[in-house]
């Protein structure tokens, strides 16, 4: 009998809660007129799509607990106190549960509730967008390919976060010969209407995924204007007058869903569904197109990250796609820049050093005294000179109209870099696995051969490979993904250097609301 779960709950809400000006902000109309009058209206339009993008920067979903806050805890960045000093420093608690897996805490399992609601919210907003878009006669074609192509992306995109924390697979044994997929079914929604959805199985999941993501780069291949203007900053005069709600379509689009995020994002999934040759091609593909001097992604200069009016902690020039978030540095200077202990996300001096930064080359001192750039944006945190915090999304005194404000990545061509070396590891081929990450290890300013020097073996490969997901990925959240990707066995110490070595396949799967099993 197949379980059916309604999922009543978050579409209620968006009725109680929408308004006419709730559109400026991606929310749903009350009725179908208020439909035909917004998508009777280029600017309408663009209202409700710059919503929906400015929805995925909730702290429940990229603007925090996706990217900075719950998913950086699950993969062991953040120190937290043993039980014996909770009492004394009662908000380490949350931080503990969260990092020791204890889904039966009620943070815990409040903070994986608030996620999986307003993700599928933001879908069901993003399925109503399609349909209204497919009704309205008021875009050319060319200009509608686009906006299709970006709410296909952005569906699949919010689909498989759902799918890579919720459900998945893991391989159950030390050989890798049985996977284990979850028990934990979730619903594929794509469509505008009250109804029940099958929470499915994973195998059933992913043909839906890649037939989104498929549909996404069928538009966005059309008539994305980054396959022929690139991407223009607001700096670039050519941006001059450009009425500001249109000012995504056409410039800065690596703010948006892109035709090359959309196949960056089929690279991913593909790795994380184990067709490593598969997603290496497509990646290799998207670095053959558009990588490169000349091109519109390149290497950033890594002797600029520290560079005073244009701090490039994120390496703007490789970010494939990424949010506008007017929030991202409030957030942050809340998350980090308190003295209160259990109340900082601060990483501890020697999880840097003997973990995440083991393999780099120090002078003595500051793990921020390392020719690896990363290291830059570590800083002493308020609280001790045992914790660091990262500046990476400090507030700076940036240049005039500078992309990077309030720029928050989701997708760098780092991660098509390790796609590709991953896979030719698979293949047998360590040689090309070791030349691609020396490469990118001297484009973070180590010296040429640092990877060579250290590896020996396959084991030694992912062991380094493990470490760059650390490095790279701070803040955005694929540091853990990596771990249940790998079905990692043990994971880095939150406390200590060294390894915490008793992670087991539950540890991956977060319960579901409970809510979700109401009605079976």
């Amino acid at each position: 009998m197949k379980i059916i779960v309604k999922n009543c709950l978050f579409v209620f809400l968006i009725a109680l809660t929408c308004s006419c000006s709730d559109w400026l902000d991606g929310a749903l109309p009350k009725n179908k007129n208020l439909d035909d009058v917004q998508f009777s209206t280029v600017e309408g339009i663009h209202s409700v799509l710059n919503g929906l993008y400015s929805r995925m920067t909730s702290n429940d979903l990229y603007g925090g607990k996706l990217t900075m806050t719950d998913i950086e805890l699950l993969a062991h960045y953040y120190y937290y106190e043993t039980q014996t000093n909770l009492q004394e420093f009662s908000g380490y608690q949350t931080f503990r549960y969260m990092s020791e897996y204890n889904v039966t805490d009620d943070n815990v399992k409040k903070s994986f509730t608030s996620i999986w609601y307003a993700a599928y919210k933001l879908i069901f907003e993003i399925n109503t967008f399609i349909k209204n878009l497919e009704e309205s006669t008021v875009l050319p074609d060319e200009r509608k390919n686009v906006f299709m192509g970006e709410a296909y992306g952005l569906r699949a995109f919010i689909h498989f976060d759902l799918y890579r924390l919720y459900s998945g697979k893991v391989i159950d044994n030390d050989e890798g010969s049985n996977i284990a997929y979850s028990t934990q079914r979730i619903p594929y929604n794509h469509s505008p209407e009250v109804i029940p959805h099958d929470r499915i199985m994973p195998d059933e999941f992913i043909p839906l995924l890649m037939q989104d993501i498929d549909v996404a780069i069928y538009y966005l291949q059309k008539n994305d204007p980054i396959l022929t203007n690139g991407i223009i900053d607001f700096a670039d005069d050519k941006a001059d007058g450009v009425p500001p709600v249109i000012i995504f379509e056409y410039f800065l689009r690596n703010y948006r869903m892109n035709y090359y995020a959309a196949r960056a994002l089929k690279a991913r999934i593909l790795m994380f569904t184990g067709n490593e040759q598969e997603a290496a091609q497509e990646a290799q593909e998207v670095l053959n197109e558009a990588f490169g001097a000349g091109k519109i992604f390149n290497w950033a200069n890594f002797l600029n990250v520290e560079k005073n009016l244009d701090r490039n902690y994120i390496f703007y020039e490789e970010v494939i796609f990424g949010l506008y978030n007017n929030d991202l540095y409030t957030r942050w200077k809340n998350n980090t820049g308190g003295t209160s202990r259990g109340g900082v996300y601060a990483v501890h001096g020697d999880v840097l050093k003997e973990n995440i930064f083991a393999n780099d080359v120090l002078t003595e001192g500051a793990i921020f005294r390392s020719e690896d750039v990363r290291t830059r944006q570590w800083t002493y945190s308020l609280m001790d000179d045992a914790q660091y915090t990262s500046k990476k999304y400090e507030r700076f005194e940036y240049t005039k109209n500078n992309p990077k404000e309030y720029f928050q990545p989701l997708i760098r061509t780092g991660e098509l870099w390790y796609i590709i070396a991953e896979a030719a590891l698979k293949a047998g081929n360590r040689d090309r696995a070791v030349d691609i990450l020396d490469h990118f290890y001297v484009m973070r300013g180590a010296q040429a051969n640092r990877v060579r020097d250290k590896v020996a073996s396959d084991e030694d490969v992912y062991s380094f490979l493990e470490t760059e997901y650390y490095k790279e990925f701070y803040g955005e959240g694929q540091a853990w993904f990596y771990q249940k990707r790998q079905s990692a066995t043990s994971i880095f110490s939150a406390r200590e250097g060294g390894r915490r070595n008793n992670l087991n396949p539950e540890n991956f799967f977060p319960m579901l609301p409970q809510k979700e099993f109401d009605f079976e």
